[in-house]
């Protein structure tokens, strides 16, 4: 059977078979305004449209939630909302984050940091607890960007990454969440094993002149 190309992408980027993305297509046209109630109800228009200018559209979103659960995978249909509403700030209550989770205390005002530590948190992913000297708790940890690549911010995952499933699951997990969110990536690890992606903000200009 032949899937258009954005069918293709979209299956792709959400590990499915295109079949099931294909089939939500024509149910997400008729569900959008019931998703926005459910999902959205509390943002005004004006902020549901800008909504269609950053990272994806909400119709393609609700298509990828529909194909999750086509799919049989409910859970991560609704990871895929809220790790939506976390890239977007689209969320209901943004939760606070604590100096020394998800990143060391002297990195914690990094804004493009508290970014991505907000977006991995909301995909259920276990952040670092921290004081900057001795880790409390085991979990992810993001670090910020260096004057070589300036924009981008580094992630090493959680030490357990490999034994979980799903979207999110497995050190390629952290990557899928944040192509999700919007933010441009590198498949190939950087030293270390860190994963850098690029904020939203630099994606036009990931890789400026030095």
């Amino acid at each position: 059977m032949q899937f258009s190309r954005g069918v293709q992408i979209l299956s792709e980027q959400l590990g499915l078979d295109p079949q099931f993305v294909a089939r939500a297509v024509p149910i997400a046209e008729q569900m959008k305004p019931e998703v926005r109630a459910a999902h959205f109800g509390h943002l005004a228009d004006w902020q549901v449209t800008q909504l269609s200018e950053r990272n994806h559209d909400l119709y393609t979103v609700v298509v990828a939630n529909l194909a999750m659960r086509l799919a049989g995978r409910r859970d991560d249909a609704l990871l895929l909302m809220d790790i939506y509403k976390a890239s977007t700030g689209t969320a209901a209550h943004r939760p606070l984050i604590r100096p020394g989770v998800g990143a060391r205390p002297w990195n914690h005002d990094h804004r493009r940091v508290q970014d991505a530590v907000r977006i991995l948190t909301a995909a259920g992913l276990p952040p670092i607890h921290t004081d900057g000297q001795q880790v409390h708790k085991p979990g992810f940890e993001v670090l910020p960007d260096c004057p070589d690549l300036p924009g981008w911010i580094f992630i090493n995952p959680d030490p357990e990454a490999e034994q979980r499933t799903g979207f999110a699951g497995g050190r390629n997990g952290y990557l899928a969440v944040m192509h999700w969110a919007g933010w441009p990536i590198l498949t190939d690890p950087m030293p270390h094993g860190l994963w850098a992606v690029c904020h939203p903000d630099h994606r036009n200009n990931p890789f400026p002149p030095s």
